[in-house]
């Protein structure tokens, strides 16, 4: 009898060609499952495409790239196909994908793909972490029975274990003999998920949240608190590659309880609103099973905000619905925590961040000179010293621990194609190029940051705790050269006064820049965080969203639905522009008046790198000239 083929697409082990097939290893398979679902469109006779597909960790390349061959492989009579890593600068690979029928790049979840990749590929897809089902098909698939304890043991390894205990070999009992005797810890893995939080660095309190939580959820297995006194849902947020995803990861080690994974962006594949309302309740039925355990949701503000119009509100609804039955009430999810993961906590539905749900939000904040050397002590066990060490801080200011990882491994790369242990020359070659500012850069910038002190200690706006200007500049970003810091009281009601305070110390920068030197120049504008943009945004909320402009009439705090506003109101936007425009001249004055304290200060500043609020408020105070009573005129004739 003839084998049949399936006429939705090929399997790994019935090629559509004559050639010596790939190995398919139990741990080979089960990332194939999660290829051949991401790639289901593809998966049918020469079908022509190029994808990039986000794997866990860099640990489990190999295995991909091997389960990639066996897709490919069941989908083409073409003699050559492309598997490559992604690399965004990489123009000589995408000129060769281009010329074969079938091209997939793998790149780690937590790099950087490059805005022209969603350009380049036919398909970006984000494969996650595998799945119960695709463990248990791989155990069938081996003639083994799907037993519960052996999917979470298999669910439980990182890569490089599977890949040990799996060879081509060995038959799938006896490597599933040896995972379930042998030490669960063996070697120490390089994946980010072998980390607990005492061995992260740079997350701030959000660290202090998880090792009480670990204490609850300990006293909750045996029984000592009840699950209404556990702390079972949280919100965290930050830029891109600060470490949400590695937090909820060592979070869960910590606790020593199953984290299971989920986003939007996986719940939607199929695309029908029911198959998302089904993949998501799956997720949390799958955390009750195994509770105590952690359900981390990433990118969650992909579930939109209700209020927002647009052409999917409906579908948008019914999605968040959906969530909020699941998060409601501790006894409805008991043992199961909830961690939500964001860039963009503003454009959350305010419901999802009620009290019973994900009522606490931590920022995750880019680290600090210090926690980027344990960064980079962590992930390549070297330590840099002195000057190694400074130009190490000054070139990665403002860059994320996931950047550091990919120093590390490119710097890694560097060393074994010299057959050699990793240096610190490694390390620094890899750093970008850093320039030492000018007298006059460094005067400009003195100027800019003195005008915001100015403005600040004249309007009484917070305490002014330090003033600073950089001897360098990293060539390429646009990175700080200076700042002022400030320090506001953690509960206070502000009145439209503070408000406009507010302006006039982000724009103090560039009026003083037009005082001194007769115009002001472009590092105040451009990005979200920029003296301009934040300006903006505040004498927008002033007018449209606070009540405090020319009417009461106000909207959502929403950033994005502001912009929106001011684009399609020109009143509003002439108001805001009024608003900024009074308070630009109400700056300049001030630095007008101030002019001599000014000047002192940007000279101290511009030798000391650094002088402290107390400084700036003694040269202001010393500037002040004494007023003139008209109340008591001198005597005289008149």
């Amino acid at each position: 009898m003839k084998n049949r083929r399936s006429p939705k697409g090929q399997v790994p082990w019935r090629a559509s060609h004559k050639r010596a097939q790939p190995t398919v290893t139990l741990p080979v398979f089960i990332a194939y499952c999660s290829i051949a679902a991401a790639l289901r469109w593809w998966n049918r006779k020469d079908a022509r495409f190029i994808a990039i597909l986000k794997i866990p960790d860099v640990d489990g390349l190999k295995i991909y790239k091997q389960a990639v061959e066996v897709f490919l492989e069941g989908t083409t009579t073409a003699p050559d196909h492309f598997i490559k890593v992604w690399e965004k600068d990489d123009f000589k690979s995408r000129l060769r994908a281009e010329r074969e029928d079938q091209a997939v790049f793998l790149i780690p979840e937590n790099e950087d793909l490059g805005s022209e990749a969603s350009l380049f590929a036919d398909i970006v897809a984000d494969l996650g972490r595998p799945k119960r089902e695709h463990v248990k098909a791989a155990l069938l698939r081996s003639g083994l029975p799907a037993a519960a304890r052996d999917i979470e043991l298999l669910l439980s390894q990182p890569w490089s274990r599977l890949s040990d205990a799996f060879p081509k070999h060995r038959p799938v009992r006896v490597g599933l003999d040896r995972l379930r005797r042998g030490p669960q810890k063996g070697k120490e893995p390089s994946a980010p998920e072998a980390m607990d939080l005492r061995q992260l660095h740079g997350l701030g309190p959000v660290s202090d949240w998880g090792t009480d939580l670990a204490r609850d959820l300990a006293d909750y297995k045996v029984g000592r608190i009840s699950w209404s006194e556990v702390d079972s849902g949280v919100l965290v947020s930050g830029p891109p590659g600060t470490g949400k995803t590695l937090f909820a990861a060592a979070l869960a080690r910590t606790c020593d309880v199953p984290l299971v994974y989920g986003s939007a962006a996986t719940w939607q594949k199929e695309g029908y609103l029911n198959d998302f309302l089904k993949s998501m309740n799956d997720v949390f039925e799958e955390a009750r099973k195994l509770a105590p355990s952690i359900v981390f949701i990433d990118e969650i503000d992909s579930f939109g905000d209700r209020s927002i119009q647009s052409h999917n509100r409906d579908y948008k609804v019914q999605m968040i619905n959906g969530l909020l039955e699941l998060l409601d009430g501790h006894q409805r999810r008991e043992g199961v925590v909830v961690i939500g993961a964001t860039n963009n906590p503003d454009a959350i539905d305010p419901a999802i961040k009620r009290a019973g749900r994900l009522d606490k939000h931590y920022p995750i904040p880019l680290p600090d000179a210090a926690a980027r050397l344990a960064i980079l002590s962590q992930h390549g066990q070297i330590q840099l010293q002195g000057n190694d060490a400074t130009r190490f801080t000054l070139a990665t200011e403002g860059i994320s621990g996931a950047d550091i990882a990919q120093i590390v491994r490119n710097a890694k790369r560097s060393a074994r194609r010299r057959s050699s242990e990793l240096l610190p020359s490694d390390i620094l070659s890899q750093l970008p190029h850093i320039q030492e500012l000018s007298a006059d850069d460094r005067r400009g910038i003195a100027v800019h940051e003195a005008g915001h002190a100015v403005i600040a200690v004249a309007v009484g706006y917070g305490e002014l705790l330090s003033v600073s200007v950089s001897r360098h500049r990293i060539v390429g970003t646009s990175a700080n050269v200076g700042g002022a810091l400030f320090a506001l009281p953690a509960f206070m009601r502000r009145n439209r006064k503070h408000y406009l305070d507010e302006i006039g110390v982000m724009l103090g920068g560039i009026a003083a820049e037009e005082v001194v030197f007769g115009e002001f120049f472009d590092g105040s504008a451009g990005s979200i965080n920029s003296d301009l943009m934040r300006a903006t945004k505040a004498a927008t909320l002033i007018e449209a969203g606070l009540g405090m402009g020319q009417t009461l009439v106000v909207e959502e705090h929403d950033p994005n639905r502001l912009d929106y506003l001011r684009v399609a109101d020109p009143l509003l936007r002439s108001r805001v522009h009024d608003t900024m425009t009074r308070e630009f001249e109400r700056a300049r004055s001030l630095i007008a008046d101030n002019r001599t304290a000014l000047e002192e200060i940007a000279d101290r500043l511009t030798h000391a790198d650094l002088i402290s609020g107390d400084e700036v408020r003694e040269i202001y105070a010393r500037h002040q000239m004494p007023g003139v009573s008209l109340a008591k005129m001198p005597a005289g004739r008149m």
